[in-house]
């Protein structure tokens, strides 16, 4: 990715437990971005896999959204990947925790019976390199989900 601007889009992929082996998915990948290239839906394009395996980054230029049909053809590619590996990423829990020296999927309530505000967290919501770059690692405490670790006003009453 390093030849990709700060600006380009990107789109991060998290799986639970993991990607497996991930290697027919990015060609899979990688042929349908040559072929959204080809219909000139975008000029460059990179996938990339980040953090020991935990993430992929889909990454293209121009700065520019793809559309929900070319989202929809990523998503068959990652469907079809699923049902070869087992593993989930469409539907995976929504967060991306290391715990334990182990990356995991977690939802809310496992966000917050095994993290605190120092825990390291994926931030897969970001839709720009640069922003991926710099806040794509990041903890929980300095992340969008700091508000999911605050127990309920009243739970405890």
């Amino acid at each position: 990715m390093p030849e990709l601007p700060d600006d380009a889009r990107c789109r991060i992929l998290i799986a639970d437990p993991d990607f497996g082996d991930p290697a027919q998915l990015i060609a899979g990948l990688d042929k349908l971005f040559a072929q959204f290239a080809r219909e000139q839906r975008l000029v460059g394009w990179d996938i990339h896999s980040a953090h020991d395996g935990a993430a992929l980054v889909l990454a293209w230029t121009p700065d520019a959204p793809l559309s929900g049909c070319s989202h929809d053809k990523l998503n068959g590619v990652v469907a079809l990947h699923e049902t070869r590996t087992g593993c989930r990423i469409l539907t995976a829990p929504p967060l991306r925790i290391r715990v334990g020296g182990c990356w995991r999927c977690v939802d809310r309530a496992g966000l917050r019976a095994m993290a605190d505000r120092s825990t390291p967290l994926i931030d897969h919501h970001l839709e720009r390199v640069g922003d991926w770059r710099r806040h794509g690692l990041t903890t929980v405490g300095e992340s969008w989900a700091a508000v999911l670790l605050a127990t309920r006003q009243g739970a405890h009453a």
